[in-house]
């Protein structure tokens, strides 16, 4: 009979007097490793209980008796007052390696608690943690809200009741400062669009009045984790640039590069060869778009179709051609789309995030307008915005009413500085394009006039086009009273509308199927598409009041989720406004 003794070495035993020797022997060996087995384990254990006792252990008053304890509270206390109430140069404190604002709200915060810690649960301070640690996935910056001097803190473990009552009053005030902070980041924005643009007229969400109660009685019910919730944007926007947000991020993680690529100086196209469009080809995994078959250098019908589908992710002219703007946009890095998208959950937060069931929006940053119905587009048009110094502003009103056959009363700018001085070369320049010209309310005939002495600064005339084919403002405007003396209107240029870029206005919005607009607008009060052409044939000049005013939102989103493919597009910044925002983003707190 063959016995195996493991683990290193066989044995075969043939000889049964053998095998009792061996057998014997090998019990008392392994009563003697079990001994050592059983002594190794017990350190091993011991150890292992010691760093967990250590681990949970957060503050060595922990183990004070109750008497002790309520003494060493009151220490706490006294620190807790000293940091909320007393100023470094007059606005912040230090606190550990991080530094706070002394704002009334946190004083209050603590008054209301008569200075006791807020954060001696350990469940809500676990909870803060994860939440500032996800502050990043909402496109802000954990360090904004002291996680670096936190955890530091955390690592600090002073023998002496003094220095450990200063420890745990500066966690408690910097976890207090951290989630309020946090809050009103959330609430209203890290970025104050005001300080970009003076004229900005959109409603905040309020910071309830309330804010240290309810503070207060989310870590008494220790539901801080399921109440923040609550405070997020509820515009759909939010949720889909989160979600690719975090799809960019994991991305990135993974190793995730975009290597350039250089322009050839050449548009490439169907039927053309060469090695660089097998890089082209290997290229376009890294974006969502349709992939290709085969990783050859010959540009075939499938990479045209997917370089369709690319630029129209990117705001480009769908035409399949690589030109230099397709390289620009292909050589797009991952950190570049998580900026991008960073920037307009920002500008989500900026905005009162609960529009009425029925709006106007025109996003200049896409060149469209879209109508909001219950949530969903009922209807989208594309747009000419303002040009390079004649920018379209951002700004909210109500559409009011409609000018069918409306007069053009040319802007002060544009008659001294573009009218003017083709008047004094041109004398029949008013005539051949259906425009009078006014002084004091009264027309007056151009032949009578000597333009040459008159200048941009010295022109005491009023210049009105009037209703026709050829109006400036073409057959229809939308009116929604500004300061910006901007609207919507119809263009006689409508080739412009095939531009993929479309900035060629002096500010106001071109629309390109203004009767459509119209009737999307009026057709409760009976304007169908009969009835508003058989008002336009008349040439004479119509207003129409909306039954109800439509809110009108005029912004700039250089980034968003399709609403009919759910694909993330990315927009060309045209108005260089991107930039701004995402340095304020990314600026560290100043004491």
């Amino acid at each position: 009979m063959n016995i195996y003794v493991k683990p290193s070495r066989l044995y075969t035993l043939q000889s049964r007097p053998r095998r009792m020797f061996l057998m014997s022997y090998l019990t008392t060996i392994m009563r003697s490793n079990y001994t050592i087995i059983y002594l190794l384990f017990a350190v091993i254990m011991l150890a292992c209980n010691t760093k967990k006792d250590s681990d949970a252990l957060f503050s060595i008053s922990d183990r004070l008796t109750d008497k002790k304890l309520a003494e060493f509270e009151l220490k706490v206390s006294e620190n807790i007052r000293e940091y909320t109430n007393s100023k470094l140069d007059s606005t912040h404190i230090s606190l550990g390696t991080d530094h706070v604002f002394v704002s009334d709200k946190l004083t209050k915060l603590y008054n209301e608690v008569k200075n006791r810690r807020l954060w001696s649960e350990e469940k809500n301070r676990n909870d803060l943690i994860e939440i500032i640690e996800g502050a990043y996935f909402e496109g802000l910056d954990p360090n904004d809200y002291h996680i670096k001097a936190i955890h530091q803190l955390y690592l600090e473990k002073p023998d002496d009741l003094d220095d450990e009552a200063a420890r745990l009053a500066k966690i408690d005030v910097l976890m207090s400062d951290a989630i309020m902070l946090y809050g009103f980041h959330i609430i209203q924005g890290k970025v104050d669009p005001e300080s970009l643009d003076p004229n900005w007229n959109y409603s905040k969400r309020d910071i309830p009045e309330d804010v240290d109660l309810r503070l207060i009685t989310r870590l008494e019910e220790k539901s801080l984790k399921d109440s923040i919730k609550n405070i997020f944007p509820a515009i759909p926007m939010y949720t889909h640039y989160k979600k690719w947000f975090v799809h960019y991020d994991s991305l990135q993680k993974n190793d995730g590069k975009i290597e350039q690529l250089q322009y050839p100086e050449t548009s490439l196209k169907l039927g053309d060869s060469s090695a660089l469009i097998a890089e082209l080809k290997n290229h376009l995994k890294n974006f969502d778009v349709s992939g290709v078959a085969n990783y050859e250098g010959k540009f075939d019908e499938e990479l045209e179709a997917t370089f369709i589908d690319f630029q129209a992710y990117f705001g480009l002219t769908p035409d399949g051609v690589a030109g230099q703007s397709t390289f620009d946009a292909l050589n797009t890095s991952i950190k570049d789309r998580l900026d991008m998208i960073r920037i307009n959950m920002e500008r989500c937060r900026w905005i009162y995030n609960l529009p009425p069931k029925e709006f106007l929006l025109v996003n200049i940053a896409d060149f469209h307008l879209y109508i909001f119905r219950n949530g969903t587009i009922d209807y989208s048009s594309r747009v000419v915005v303002g040009k390079e110094h004649h920018e379209t502003p951002i700004f909210t009103s109500d559409m009011q009413y409609v000018v069918f056959n409306p007069t053009w009363t040319v802007p002060y700018s544009i008659a001294t500085k573009e009218t003017l001085p083709r008047l004094k070369i041109e004398p029949n320049y008013l005539g051949k394009r259906n425009m009078t010209l006014l002084r004091n309310g009264q027309e007056i005939n151009p032949a009578t006039v000597d333009f040459s002495k008159y200048s941009e600064n010295n022109f005491p005339f009023t210049i009105r086009q009037e209703p026709g084919l050829y109006n400036a403002l073409g057959r229809v405007k939308f009116i929604f009273p500004n300061s910006y003396s901007v609207y919507l209107h119809d263009t006689p240029s409508k080739s412009y509308f095939e531009k993929s870029e479309r900035t060629f206005s002096h500010g106001c919005v071109r629309v390109q199927n203004p009767q459509i607009l119209a009737e999307q607008l009026l057709g409760n009060k009976g304007y169908d598409k009969k009835k508003i052409n058989e008002v336009m044939k008349t040439e004479k000049e119509t207003i129409v009041h909306l039954q109800e005013p439509m809110k009108v939102m005029l912004m700039y989103w250089t980034c968003y989720q399709n609403h009919e493919n759910g694909k993330m597009y990315f927009y060309k910044d045209v108005y260089n406004r991107d930039q701004k925002i995402l340095a304020q983003l990314v600026k560290n707190k100043e004491i």
